[in-house]
């Protein structure tokens, strides 16, 4: 049998590229053309050196692509945003989804429990007539399931009570499998006639005693965010600036300017931290030192120890109100009056965190209210005549709080403050 030169020359370029495994630029469908019929099997002898190379190759090639689900899925998680509703400058609400498929609620936040819960069409006829409100249905959920765990928690001497269930939770965008929450069956008068149907816990957990994981704790658990943060931005009512928010997983710079001065949590299952004292930027004394601080929710005002508070709001020109009725029900907190024609004038109150000056101006401590038909201004920052031994010596409330963007971090057990920023929206 006799070859054509070119015919040769091609058997001997292809036959070399097989041995050193060197590629044609052509596609597969011509190369398998030439492999199969114009070079015979005969002459494709195994190149046994060339074995473990290709093998070597092959499995490289193959640990590109198996599917690896560690530093990829973290590097996908993201912190969310949540947009809240400002009922009035009164309380902040979201909108959850719990169940399969999802009931939709919306809910106001609580940093000081972990316990969140949601009205139950099991409540008595009569409750369910005063309140209407969202109910939670389980029998309409395939996701549903109950322990019967007993729940009860106090909102000024009036309570949510009823027991657990547990179900699939969704916020954000973020579905948490299993999480408890409570099933209320007696709710809070105070929760009648306003726009929201439970509570959102976001205060820290008492696992050991027996409290059940919160919301938040699951997002952790379950590896839904990067990392074990929340942060909390009110904006001010009717400023024209962004929504306010709660981020899932860190902080967003875009609702602060500045760097965040951080203090440690002095208490295991709260949001307490140490304030090292309250002062006047004017320099006109020092109000208190060495108290315990907690951010608070439940209040639009500032609540501190009487005397010092007192003290306080004399040196501001305030003037004690002679009742103890309008702003608080409860006749052991005490307000003060102040001239609205010196609220321009009056010196920042200085909070001293960790060694940083968190600044109230007046802008922030003084609220514009209508009391008996007339217009008056009031500071913000009111006085108890008694606490509990184990309470917190001052609540920073909503009026602080949106003063200033609010970091939780759970990890590494502290609180963080940032000014908060309050831009302009900008319409185009």
């Amino acid at each position: 049998m006799s070859f054509s030169a070119p015919l040769l020359l091609v058997f001997t370029l292809v036959s070399a590229c097989e041995a050193y495994s060197i590629s044609f630029p052509v596609s597969q469908a011509r190369r398998s053309v030439w492999h199969d019929h114009i070079i015979p099997k005969r002459f494709r002898p195994s190149r046994r050196h060339l074995q473990p190379v290709r093998q070597a190759n092959l499995q490289h090639m193959q640990t590109l692509f198996l599917p690896y689900q560690g530093p990829i899925r973290e590097r996908r998680l993201k912190a969310r945003d949540v947009k809240l509703t400002n009922h009035h400058n009164k309380f902040y609400s979201c909108p959850i989804t719990i169940g399969t498929p999802g009931q939709e609620f919306n809910v106001a936040f609580d940093i000081s429990s972990s316990i969140t819960w949601l009205p139950s069409m099991h409540s008595p006829p009569a409750y369910r007539r005063m309140h209407a409100h969202n109910r939670y249905k389980d029998e309409l959920s395939s996701t549903h399931s109950t322990n019967y765990k007993h729940f009860d928690v106090i909102y000024d001497s009036r309570r949510a009570i009823g027991f657990h269930s547990q179900d699939s939770v969704t916020i954000a965008g973020l579905t948490i499998y299993n999480q408890s929450f409570g099933e209320a069956l007696i709710e809070p008068d105070l929760f009648r006639g306003i726009m929201i149907d439970g509570i959102l816990g976001l205060g820290l957990s008492n696992i050991d005693g027996g409290e059940e994981p919160s919301i938040f704790d699951n997002i952790v658990r379950q590896g839904l965010v990067p990392v074990p943060v929340f942060s909390i931005y009110l904006n001010r009512y009717g400023s024209g600036g962004p929504d306010s928010a709660l981020t899932l997983g860190g902080a967003n710079p875009y609702f602060c300017e500045e760097r965040f001065t951080f203090a440690d949590l002095t208490v295991p299952h709260r949001w307490q931290f140490e304030i090292d004292r309250v002062q006047l930027s004017s320099g006109d004394g020092i109000f208190t030192s060495g108290r315990q601080a907690v951010v608070d929710l439940s209040t639009s005002f500032i609540v501190g120890p009487m005397k010092e508070v007192h003290a306080l709001n004399t040196q501001l020109i305030g003037e004690l109100f002679p009742d103890h009725s309008g702003l608080h029900t409860d006749s052991h907190v005490y307000k003060y009056k102040i001239d609205c024609s010196e609220v321009d004038n009056l010196p920042d109150v200085e909070f001293i965190v960790n060694g940083k000056k968190l600044s109230l101006s007046s802008k922030d401590y003084v609220v514009k209210m209508e009391e008996k038909g007339e217009s008056i201004c009031v500071s913000s920052i009111l006085g108890m005549k008694w606490m509990e031994n184990d309470e917190p010596d001052w609540f920073l409330g909503l009026n602080f709080m949106r003063a200033y963007y609010t970091q939780f971090d759970r990890g590494n057990r502290r609180i963080g403050f940032a000014k908060a920023t309050h831009p302009q929206r900008h319409n185009g």
